[in-house]
């Protein structure tokens, strides 16, 4: 017969007819196998005896569960039939073969099978995991008369050790503690039936509990996710109860609450879940407090990279211009976005600043490398093009001043190591500055704002970017050559320190037209080349309203780092050429609850001095009024708010440099003004919304439309 003819499976519960087995009645039955019968039918575990050549199965009633709807159609039919789908696999029918003509049991944990089984539906197959051994059941002359089976059902147990591997491979890629936090309340409300989820810190000396807390039923923008989340203090009746469950030290339940103890640098915080129904089975208690260990772990690293982050930047942006000049008919911003590398700090760098004939000088450049050095390098040139452009504004004069400073950092910087140097011919590694390696790139611009040319020379850095007043939108098919945004036809000179000459190239901007000046972080990613970096930049230029150079920043990081993100740091600086009123006002709010009411009062100031509508007055403040109260809730340092008229559109941007996720005084409104509800106000009275993350913080803007659009 063919290989599985034959064999059939008895489904034999208590309820079945045993008479109709292909046993025969059971006094007819081998002693063994009416023992090993009565014992599997008093059993609550699945078990099954597979007698004979046929292998004719019985099953108590734990095993009649695992096989679903199979049972009782499975009574009496072949177990190639019944298993069908999962027959041929070498675990399956060569295993049950090997152990009735050779003797050999099998013991499997884990095996993993897709069975149709109907539990969701009658042609439905679901995945599971299993425990099986089988053993040979033999009579009193050693002859195998069939095969004992046990099975457990594994699924729930593996799924929980699945999900507490998933959560590892996520907290390993989560640096802040707000990345922290964001992964473990999302794994939380997903592994388990919570209604909410709570994190809860521990007080730093004199402070108090902190919480920042998601509930199952919230669902939040693509937008709303990416911002930092929502801290305040835990009120003083449930510290009470939370601290009652943590005293046992173990995973507890009480009040409707589940709390999981969670060690964070020899403090105890708290994973704490509320649920309507009755706690989690005892056996997922060990899964549970795994995953409280690795979040605290995770938060444990995150703080000490928040609290290195935090210098980092410090000294980043004290080294970068905190407002550009704006004159007449244009408007200019630059934005620095870090990669999150805890307190390595980079090379990047922009600046403008004016000039004694009444025209700007531009640079935007980047020092090759990070850390310590090539920051202060990047000040000390940024520094040097001040003096010279002031001594000598011509590019050429500029480019040679900044050679002969390249050229002696090496000496100036102290002595290091080279890393990936090879050594001399006596062995030695010889220490050296930049190990000869210093690369400096630059660009610098002349604008004549009576004119609105500009004069461009590039050392060694990448070409900017013009982008028309009206761009043509990308369409099916790729781009074409005509009315969409373009880079700068620019020869590139050799980088600072070579020396070399620079040529300059003059470029008109017009009323409504934008240049974009970048450094090679924007473009650069691992997956694609530097061509198909500038072809996704032109495409997210063709798709840009550039209203205003700083919602041009704003909005190309925003795209150009969508997805995989950025892989290195980055700087841009725009300029903007416009006929159209512009103003722009930038305040510094603390973060202190009593500092969202002034805000608001300087707003209404400015947009009173403006003439701006009474009907749009409502909604500039509305938003800002909820923009500040967000900030206020989350932020470690202050944030900065700024108003910025260009013509009909009025723009709001609130950025909070500091550091995310530290938690800070609640307020009387946090209960009111949680960041789901606060940003879908900010959205129903905005005509635009949007928000930026970075790795220092996040950006928040919204625009308001204030009077008649140009045409």
């Amino acid at each position: 017969m063919d290989e599985g003819e034959g064999l059939s499976a008895v489904g034999l519960a208590r309820t079945c007819d045993w008479s109709t087995t292909p046993l025969g009645p059971r006094e007819g039955w081998p002693p063994v196998v009416e023992h090993l019968v009565s014992t599997l039918l008093e059993a609550p575990v699945p078990l099954c005896y597979q007698h004979g050549p046929s292998l004719a199965m019985v099953y108590n009633d734990a095993f009649a569960a695992l096989l679903g709807r199979k049972h009782p159609e499975a009574f009496a039919a072949p177990t190639h039939e019944v298993v069908a789908e999962v027959w041929d696999r070498p675990n399956v029918g060569p295993a049950f073969r090997r152990v009735l003509e050779r003797g050999e049991g099998f013991l499997e944990d884990g095996a993993q099978l897709r069975l149709r089984r109907g539990r969701d539906g009658p042609r439905d197959v679901d995945t599971g995991y299993y425990l099986r051994a089988g053993s040979p059941v033999r009579d009193s002359d050693g002859t195998v008369l069939g095969v004992f089976h046990v099975v457990l059902e594994t699924t729930v147990g593996v799924e929980r050790l699945h999900g507490v591997a998933d959560l590892a491979s996520a907290l390993a890629v989560a640096v802040t503690v707000d990345d922290v936090c964001k992964v473990a309340l999302r794994h939380a409300l997903q592994a388990l039936p919570a209604d909410e989820v709570l994190l809860c810190l521990p007080p730093g000396g004199a402070g108090s509990w902190r919480a920042t807390r998601r509930r199952a039923d919230e669902q939040f923008s693509e937008a709303e996710e990416r911002l930092p989340l929502v801290w305040t203090d835990l009120p003083a009746p449930e510290v009470e109860v939370i601290g009652e469950l943590l005293a046992s030290g173990l995973v507890a339940f009480g009040q409707g609450r589940l709390v999981l103890p969670m060690a964070i640098d020899g403090t105890q915080g708290a994973i704490v879940l509320r649920l309507d129904a009755a706690p989690v089975a005892a056996e997922a208690e060990m899964a549970l407090a795994s995953a409280a260990a690795l979040v605290g772990q995770a938060l444990g690293r995150a703080r000490i990279f928040d609290r290195e982050r935090s210098n980092a930047e410090a000294l980043q942006r004290a080294m970068l211009p905190l407002v550009l000049p704006q004159p007449e008919s244009f408007t200019l911003a630059g934005q620095y976005e870090p990669v999150a590398t805890g307190a390595v700090v980079g090379g990047d760098f922009y600046d403008a600043f004016g000039l004694r004939d009444g025209r700007l000088a531009l640079l935007i450049g980047d020092v090759v490398g990070r850390g310590v050095a090539a920051a202060t390098v990047m000040g000390q040139i940024r520094a040097a093009a001040r003096g010279a452009a002031l001594s000598s504004p011509e590019p050429a004069s500029v480019m040679a001043a900044l050679d002969t400073m390249v050229e002696g950092l090496d000496e100036m910087w102290p002595e290091s190591v080279s890393l990936g140097a090879a050594p001399d011919q006596a062995g030695r590694f010889l220490p050296s500055g930049f190990g000869g390696e210093l690369f400096v790139t630059m660009l610098y611009g002349l604008l004549d704002p009576a004119t609105g040319e500009i004069v461009l020379a590039s050392a060694g850095h990448c070409p900017p970017a013009v982008v028309p007043r009206r761009p043509r939108r990308a369409g099916v098919g790729g781009r074409d050559d005509t009315g969409g945004a373009r880079l700068v036809e620019l020869t590139i000179g050799p980088p600072l320190g070579l020396g070399g000459v620079r040529h300059a190239q003059a470029v008109q901007l017009m009323d409504g037209e934008l240049l974009l000046a970048f450094t090679d972080g924007l473009l650069e990613r691992r997956s694609r080349s530097l061509a198909q970096g500038e072809e996704r930049l032109l495409d997210v230029l063709d798709a840009l309203d550039p209203t205003s150079a700083h919602r041009a920043c704003e909005l190309v990081l925003e795209e150009m780092g969508r997805g995989e993100g950025f892989e290195d740091d980055c700087a841009v600086l725009a300029v903007r050429r416009t006929s159209l009123e512009h103003r722009s006002v930038t305040l510094v709010v603390p973060p202190l609850p009593e500092a969202v009411r002034p805000a608001r009062a300087w707003a209404r100031l400015h947009l009173d001095e403006w003439g701006v509508g009474a009907g749009a007055h409502f909604a500039v403040v509305t938003g800002l009024s909820e923009l500040v109260t967000n900030a206020v809730l989350h932020a470690g340092t202050e944030a900065r708010v700024t108003l910025e008229l260009n013509g009909p559109r009025l723009v709001v941007t609130v950025s909070d440099t500091g550091r995310r996720g530290t938690p800070r005084a609640a307020l009387d409104i946090a209960a009111a003004a949680t960041q789901g509800r606060g940003l879908s106000l900010v959205r129903s009275v905005s005509d635009a919304f949007g928000a930026h993350p970075s790795a220092n913080g996040s950006t928040v803007w919204f625009e308001v439309q204030v009077g008649e659009p140009a045409r």
